[in-house]
């Protein structure tokens, strides 16, 4: 199967694809002024554009200031006029009261909303009752989020393995109840949801060790500064990543992502 350390890291297809699900779940119309909440590196903004033509604008809004300055350059390199990236926590944002003909929320971590173990509403739900705030009646905010994802559910097996008081998971799992019950809190009503799963390959596991482990930094150079301990995680890793290669060799692996729309009722 051959080594584990040296691939080149690169975006998994998983969020790429998990993108373009959701613009085409949404109802955008050419004209809509639209929310993109979380925007990173675009995958929603420009698909959101391309959605709403030379009518419409896209704003984005990122709390991460390297990806918020990196897309504003590249909206500027494109030289596209309708569109815009803001730095902008989602949880204090400074915009009117009903700005918005929609909000898209493309794999957003609302772990500070909500405690899917639980199903518990976190200090009131700050982001999503920004987004209702922002968002004009009768109109709709659409989410997408991580159901699972095998890869990180991997390395959170090994991780545990060598480090057992380790219990991160890598991203944050939500649930169709989860986001019925946040949505609900917030004021949103209609709310629908639909789950899609897709299978994902990686070229080899040097290249699924590349992408998997940059979440797991911390946890890695733990193990990496004891050399037994590496030997044996590395052993671990390859009996694992044996049961998931296929016929060419390849890691194969599976997501399921949720899409979830709800709407701000009229007055």
């Amino acid at each position: 199967m051959g080594e584990l350390w040296n691939g080149t890291y690169k975006e998994p297809a998983a969020w790429e694809d998990a993108a373009e699900a959701l613009i085409e779940s949404t109802a955008l119309r050419p004209g809509m002024r639209v929310l993109d909440l979380g925007s990173a590196n675009g995958g929603t903004l420009f698909r959101a554009l391309n959605r709403v033509g030379e009518s419409g604008h896209v704003v984005g809004i990122e709390i991460e200031e390297d990806w918020a300055e990196w897309l504003q350059k590249e909206i500027t390199k494109r030289e596209i006029r309708n569109a815009e990236n803001r730095l902008m926590d989602g949880r204090s944002m400074e915009f009117p009261d009903e700005a918005f003909d929609a909000v898209v929320m493309g794999l957003l971590g609302l772990d500070e909303d909500f405690d899917a173990d639980t199903s518990t509403v976190i200090d009131d739900a700050p982001l999503m009752r920004e987004v209702f705030r922002v968002l004009k009646p009768g109109h709709l905010v659409h989410c997408s989020g991580w159901l699972w994802q095998e890869d990180n559910e991997w390395m959170g097996e090994l991780v545990r393995q060598h480090i057992p008081s380790q219990n991160k998971r890598g991203y944050f799992p939500m649930t169709e109840d989860g986001y019925i019950n946040l949505l609900g809190f917030a004021g949103f009503e209609e709310i629908r949801a639909t789950t899609i799963e897709s299978q994902y390959t990686f070229e080899d596991p040097a290249e699924w060790m590349a992408c998997v482990g940059h979440m797991w930094e911390t946890e890695l150079e733990k193990i990496k500064a004891d050399s037994e301990i590496l030997r044996a995680f590395e052993q671990d890793a390859f009996e694992l990543l044996a049961r998931h290669v296929d016929d060419d060799g390849r890691v194969v692996y599976v997501r399921r992502t949720i899409l979830v729309s709800a709407r701000k009722p009229l007055p």
